[in-house]
């Protein structure tokens, strides 16, 4: 017997919330025992599981949400039953899509291996037709398409069957309580829909269940893995199929124009791949005989804070006897002016970004600062304090020779009680795991190159975990500083934090059985950016100035003087480990050793735009103008033509950037055509 009481919309939205779960689960199932493979024990199944579960109540909450906004003004004109009817149909269609994609994206990681990533827009730029042919050959096409219909025609059918059982079994309030009803249940459906009731949504880290990749990969559903791709393909470099792009925008006609500019000794283009690489002076040594390398990326360790270090502001805790101890460059320039973008120009060379996060992120490039490690016997590890599903590091670079990439899980497995903030965990475990790491290589008599990325010197600049409790003053930063000082006490307080356990570590090898057989190279990724109000372009010098420190065993140090004034930057860090761990082995050159004399002052670009001299800062490096130098920490805000001289060597610079554009290019663009080949 129908129910002769008028029909009720949350019902509905609930029954598309439990029905999102069902099919998303069961994508997941169907993931799981299509391509987990006998190896993986059932247990690992299900945090994967639970997991999604709570992205698919996130995602299904947010549909759910907007069902409500669309019926509202329906409700409002008392059209509640068209509002009802309405409802009904867009919880099939959102069904419908979650169905859809869920069935795409199976048989899309048939043929990629991977969930839906931005590839899948490569349909288009690829052999469309040879994809096509492979699709209808080897799948269901028909079958599938025949057997989703039926699905979405029973969804049609029972959906209102389903909700007008659920009307006649949920408590119906009395008039006085329905508003309250309803706007509870709309809460709730809100707090369903951020995916926690905790400090923080589900955020990135959430994607990290276990050290299996593919157990990660089973979390989203496949609607947020579509919706991930997309985003991800709109932030992607753009690589066509010319390789000589970046040679031109710098203006350059080829690379045997470039190759001329930049001083290498041929222009012919096949043989200029190999000018780019350098092979460190020396002669090899035995693996026995090398140090274990450290190069760490210390998040927003810029400079210029620094300057506001004393007694009552102690901003270096135990790095500062460290400092003492190796070599602090004060005219240490950033690279790039984010981290992600920072990794792909540190540990690839890449002036091209974001290069390695989409379609790309499979593509293993010569150019990778492990590989000279790799090929000299060395162990490689990648450790990063958050998970290692951002910006698909941990797909990334493990391709890039690092044999493996540790992150936020592998951190509290080692240490249960490790905890931290939404980006990561706190730098005082991400140290102990490393130096952890290098203790038991040193132990088993292997050697490490060990790259360690932090994360805790980021907003929200929280810092709930126990500190050394050191001076802080916020005044000391005079007028230009942030006027909220709560939120600046809270940037130096992490800043402060991530100095003092950087030099904890530093202690700990310096005094340990690691004492002068561990060569490290350590530099801040970019500026704090938010602590001051700069004054541009007077003061782009402190925005581009970070912390640079170099530790070299006694053995390895140099008999003359360092200079630690000349310019440089994260583009000479490579450069000089290899140089001074690996004699004889080759790498990719894109700096200099930076223990070896400079009689120039050296040299810095930032962001591939600036580059700092000694005489001027010149920019564009396209055209560039000379900025001359005010003082040690402002520039002319008006430009001049720069001298011949420096004219020369910002054409040689851009010249040397171009070239290693058109090679990562090139790299890129043959490894597309090898995977059309090999699905052809």
């Amino acid at each position: 017997m129908p129910d002769p009481r008028p029909p009720r919309l949350l019902p509905r939205l609930w029954l598309l919330l439990a029905l999102a779960v069902v099919v998303g689960g069961a994508a997941r199932l169907g993931l799981w025992l299509a391509y987990a493979g006998h190896a993986r024990p059932l247990a690992m199944l299900w945090p994967a599981l639970g997991q999604g579960l709570r992205y698919d109540l996130a995602t299904s909450a947010s549909a759910a949400w907007l069902i409500l906004l669309l019926g509202l003004p329906l409700l409002l004109l008392r059209r509640r039953a068209l509002a009802v009817r309405l409802a009904e149909w867009m919880l099939v269609f959102v069904l419908a899509v979650f169905l859809l994609t869920a069935a795409c994206e199976h048989f899309y990681y048939a043929f990629y291996k991977t969930r839906f990533d931005p590839i899948v827009f490569g349909l288009f730029e690829d052999d469309t037709l040879a994809i096509l042919r492979t699709i209808w050959d080897e799948y269901p096409v028909v079958q599938g398409v025949i057997g989703l219909l039926a699905l979405v025609l029973l969804l049609a059918w029972g959906v209102p069957r389903m909700a007008a059982w659920l009307d006649r079994r949920i408590p119906r309030t009395t008039r006085l309580g329905r508003p309250f009803a309803i706007a509870a249940q709309a809460l709730l459906l809100l707090v369903v829909a951020r995916g926690s009731f905790g400090t923080f949504p589900l955020v990135r880290q959430d994607l990290t269940v276990s050290p299996d990749p593919f157990c990660n990969e089973l979390v989203l559903n496949a609607p947020l893995a579509l919706y991930k791709a997309i985003r991800t393909n709109a932030k992607e470099a753009r690589i066509g199929s010319d390789a000589e792009e970046g040679l031109r925008k710098l203006g350059f006609a080829g690379v045997a124009d470039a190759a001329a500019a930049a001083g290498l000794a041929t222009t012919d283009p096949a043989r200029v791949p190999a000018s780019l690489f350098r092979t460190a002076p020396g002669q090899p040594r035995p693996l026995a005989q090398s140090p274990h390398v450290v190069l760490a990326l210390l998040e927003s360790f810029g400079a210029d804070l620094l300057y506001s270090d004393g007694p009552g502001n102690d901003l270096l805790g135990r790095l500062r006897p460290q400092l003492a101890h190796g070599y602090h460059f004060r005219n240490f320039i950033t690279g790039q002016n984010g981290t992600h973008a920072e990794l792909e120009t540190l540990l690839l060379g890449s002036p091209i970004t974001p290069l390695t996060r989409s379609r790309n992120a499979r593509i293993a490039f010569d150019t990778s600062a492990a590989l000279p490690f790799k090929r000299a016997g060395y162990r490689t590890a990648f450790v990063y304090a958050g998970g290692a599903s951002w910006r698909r590091i941990g797909e990334a670079f493990s391709r890039q020779g690092f044999e493996r990439v540790y992150d936020a899980r592998d951190i509290r497995e080692r240490f249960p009680k490790a905890h931290g903030t939404e980006w990561g965990i706190y730098d005082e475990y991400v140290f102990d795991f490393a130096a952890d790491l290098l203790q038991r290589a040193d132990a088993r008599g292997e050697r490490l190159f060990l790259f360690v990325l932090t994360t805790t010197n980021h907003p929200p600049f929280t810092l709930d975990t126990p500190h050394r409790d050191l001076p802080l003053d916020p005044s000391a930063l005079g007028p230009r500083a942030d006027e909220d000082k709560a939120e600046l006490r809270s940037m130096m307080a992490t800043y402060q934090y991530q100095a003092d356990q950087f030099g904890a570590f530093l202690q700990r090898l310096d005094s340990g059985p690691l004492r002068q057989r561990v060569l490290l190279a350590a530099a801040g990724d970019h500026n704090l950016r938010t602590h001051y109000r700069y004054d541009l372009p007077a003061e782009v010098p402190d925005v581009d100035r970070i912390f640079g420190y170099l530790s070299v065993p006694d053995a390895l140090r140099p008999s003359t003087p360092v200079d630690v004034q000349a310019f440089c930057g994260h583009a000479d860090l490579v450069p000089t480990l290899v140089s001074l761990a690996l004699p004889g082995q080759r790498y990719f050159d894109t700096g200099r050793n930076l223990l070896e004399p400079v009689a120039d002052g050296g040299q810095a670009l930032a962001l591939y735009q600036r580059l700092y001299t000694r005489e001027a800062v010149l920019f564009p490096l396209h055209k560039p103008e000379a900025h001359a130098w005010h003082d040690p920490r402002h520039i002319d805000v008006e430009g001049r033509a720069p001298s011949p001289g420096l004219m020369a060597r910002a054409r040689r610079v851009a010249a040397q950037v171009a070239l290693r554009d058109w090679h990562l290019r090139s790299a890129v663009i043959a490894a597309r055509k090898a995977s059309v080949d090999r699905r052809r």
